[in-house]
C-alpha cells in the first residue's frame, strides 16, 4: 500500500510541474520581456602567444637517482596539439599525491604492477622503477618505497 502511495504522490508532482511549465510558457509566448540567450563567442587562438619554456619541461635529478619528470604545459596556440597525458596530481585513497611523494605500501603489491607498458602506450620505465595502475591512472613509481615519478591519465590506453 505505501508503494503505491509513493507512485501516485510523485506522478502527481510530475504532472502538476508539467502543467505549470506549460501555462508559463503560454504566458510568455506573447510577450517579449524575455531577453534573448547571450551568444558564446569562440575565443580565437593566438598566434602571437609566448612559446612554452624549454626549462619548464626538462626534469630534474633528485638525489636518490632517480629523475622525475615535470610535465609539459601543451602549446594552446596550435589547434592540432596532441594532448600529453601528463598528471601532477593523483588522488588515492581520496588523498591527493604529487610527483616525488610516496604511494601508500599497499600498491607496491604486484597486483597493481603494469609489465606490459608497451601496450598501453607507456614510456619505458626507468631503472628502479616500475608503472602501477592505480586510480584509472598510470604512475611510475620506485621498487622500494613507492616514490611518485611520473603520473600519466588513464587516457593514454586509448590513444590513437
Amino acid at each position: 500500500m505505501r508503494r503505491i502511495q509513493i507512485t501516485f504522490l510523485s506522478a502527481g508532482l510530475l504532472f502538476g510541474s508539467l502543467s505549470l511549465l506549460n501555462t508559463a510558457q503560454a504566458a510568455n509566448e506573447g510577450t517579449d520581456t524575455v531577453p534573448p540567450p547571450p551568444q558564446i563567442q569562440q575565443a580565437e587562438p593566438d598566434t602571437n602567444a609566448a612559446q612554452p619554456d624549454a626549462s619548464t619541461s626538462q626534469s630534474s635529478q633528485s638525489n636518490d637517482g632517480i629523475t622525475p619528470t615535470t610535465p609539459a604545459r601543451p602549446d594552446t596556440s596550435a589547434p592540432n596539439t596532441p594532448p600529453t597525458y601528463d598528471l601532477t596530481t593523483i588522488i588515492i585513497d581520496y588523498k591527493e599525491y604529487k610527483i616525488g611523494d610516496t604511494v601508500p605500501q599497499q600498491y607496491l603489491d604486484k597486483t597493481y604492477t603494469i609489465t606490459e607498458w608497451q601496450k598501453r602506450n607507456l614510456p619505458a620505465p626507468q631503472e628502479n622503477t616500475h608503472w602501477a595502475y592505480i586510480n584509472a591512472n598510470y604512475i611510475l613509481i620506485t621498487n622500494d618505497v613507492g616514490k611518485i615519478v611520473m603520473g600519466k591519465s588513464g587516457d593514454i590506453f586509448f590513444r590513437g
